[in-house]
């Protein structure tokens, strides 16, 4: 066994036993109290909870009082809507490198807690039936070592009462990188990258969709899409972050580059704990 494989292996398991009460998740900064969110007081004043101004569709934050951003204006979403608990800023964009890229997959109980808050003000009156995660291929699954929006699922699920179910939906299509392409070119990367493995669990079925982070909501909207296909009845989108919507010149393309930056800032190690074999072709969103 190589010295790097020892070291990603004593890593993931030391992240497993020293586990997160001590420490915030974000900064690493030791709590002085136990916290749901496992976050220290300076870090979750830095969060912007999405209440309002939101776009009614896809749920991202918005600057204007538009009800729809231009992006659901411009393209039709597959699911019946979308909600997100905070915007994809610094302290966001940590927790989430750090259970993609960190192993660090005790996060996923935090950002669970974010969802069912989010769920009990969001979603009251709908009546979901099951909850899946958006897969991944089975080769990032073996390099991450599991899927972290299944995680997310699983914790969510339990602690609202409903099913989660990872086998209904897979990932067949390894297509490119989501992060270094434009709006367009999301909606065409995502076709046929998905296939309902079991219609029967389908069937007029009301299916909610958990993830870390929604973009633009592409990969969302094409998996509802065959869900739909599959007789689902609706299908909805819980998110833990979504991207902020920009306007005034301001493009999604910018927050695109600067989580490749990010990638591309990570440590040697780092990269070859997740198997990096071009760090330029990495994303911190995987959607």
């Amino acid at each position: 066994m190589r010295k790097i494989e020892i070291k990603e292996f004593f890593g993931k398991v030391l992240a497993e036993i020293f586990v997160d009460k001590y420490n915030c998740i974000a900064c690493d900064a030791e709590l002085r109290d136990t916290s749901k969110y496992g976050l220290c007081e300076q870090c979750k004043s830095k969060l912007t909870f999405i209440q309002s101004r939101i776009c009614k569709k896809c749920g991202r934050y918005q600057i204007n009082e538009a009800d729809y951003c231009l992006t659901c204006q411009a393209h039709k979403r597959e699911f019946d809507f979308a909600r997100s608990c905070i915007v994809y800023d610094d302290v966001a964009k940590e927790i989430v490198r750090g259970i993609k890229f960190g192993g660090k997959k005790y996060f996923a109980k935090y950002i669970a807690n974010f969802l069912v808050e989010k769920y009990q003000s969001a979603f009251d009156g709908v009546k979901i039936d099951v909850v899946i995660p958006v897969p991944i291929t089975k080769k990032k699954k073996i390099s991450r070592g599991y899927n972290q929006s299944w995680e997310i699922a699983k914790k969510f699920a339990k602690a609202v009462g409903l099913t989660a179910d990872d086998s209904i939906v897979v990932k067949i299509k390894d297509n490119k990188e989501q992060a270094r392409l434009s709006g367009a070119e999301r909606e065409e990367n995502t076709v046929g990258a998905f296939e309902v493995k079991d219609a029967e669990k389908v069937q007029n079925k009301v299916i909610l969709i958990v993830d870390d982070v929604m973009t633009t909501g592409s990969t969302a909207s094409e998996i509802a899409r065959i869900l739909k296909r599959a007789k689902a009845k609706e299908v909805y989108l819980l998110t833990f972050a979504s991207t902020r919507y920009k306007v005034e010149g301001e493009r999604i393309e910018q927050e695109q580059k600067q989580d490749t930056a990010q990638v591309e800032n990570l440590t040697q190690e780092e990269k070859d704990q997740v198997n990096v074999q071009d760090a330029s072709q990495q994303e911190i969103q995987n959607h």
